[in-house]
């Protein structure tokens, strides 16, 4: 075979395999909500001590959650019930280079990278869904290089109250028990 035919042939093989070993710049897939792996051909997690932990700030129905550590390029953070598999909540608008996905088909349920630039110690913002005050955590896949990442590092359990709701709530009802003494009495 010439040297031209070859370097045809090569440059056909590269571009059909493209596809299948690029990574994913544009953020994690839908298909990584439930296992929270990425989709990174020829990679593993790893097993080792991560350098990164999941801080809290905020027992309310907002919590503010900061991966801490070395700087990473690509994440996938979700809130979920301890022992449960769906991503609950929804998240506010997060800072440059990530993005809001719909995991479990839930708007705003999860954040991913949306592109492979650098980030340290970022700060999203969760908000509870408010149906009830329970505990939750939150898991984090975190991706230093696209062959050096760990996977569902858990945060420590975080009680969530809704309070701003539960006070309106007794709000109201004292409003309503007082204007109910105010007319009896009259």
């Amino acid at each position: 075979m010439e040297k031209p035919q070859l370097c045809l042939v090569v440059l056909v093989v590269l571009a059909a395999c493209w596809p299948a070993v690029s990574p994913l710049p544009n953020g994690a897939p839908l298909s990584s909500c439930g296992s929270m792996a990425p989709k990174h051909l020829g990679a593993t997690p790893q097993t080792g001590p991560p350098p990164y932990s999941i801080m809290i700030k905020n027992y309310t129905d907002k919590v503010e959650v900061t991966v801490m550590g070395t700087s990473y390029t690509g994440i996938l953070l979700e809130a979920r019930y301890p022992n449960q598999t769906d991503a609950i909540g929804s998240w506010a608008q997060p800072p440059t280079n990530t993005k809001k996905i719909a995991c479990f088909n839930k708007m705003d349920s999860a954040i991913t990278h949306s592109n492979t630039h650098m980030k340290t110690n970022v700060t999203y913002t969760w908000i509870s869904p408010c149906s009830k005050n329970d505990t939750i955590i939150f898991l984090a896949t975190v991706a230093k290089s696209k062959a050096v990442y760990w996977v569902k590092l858990a945060s420590d359990p975080v009680r969530v109250t809704c309070s701003g709701s539960a006070i309106n709530l007794h709000g109201f009802a004292a409003l309503v028990v007082l204007i109910i003494s105010a007319v009896a009495v009259l």
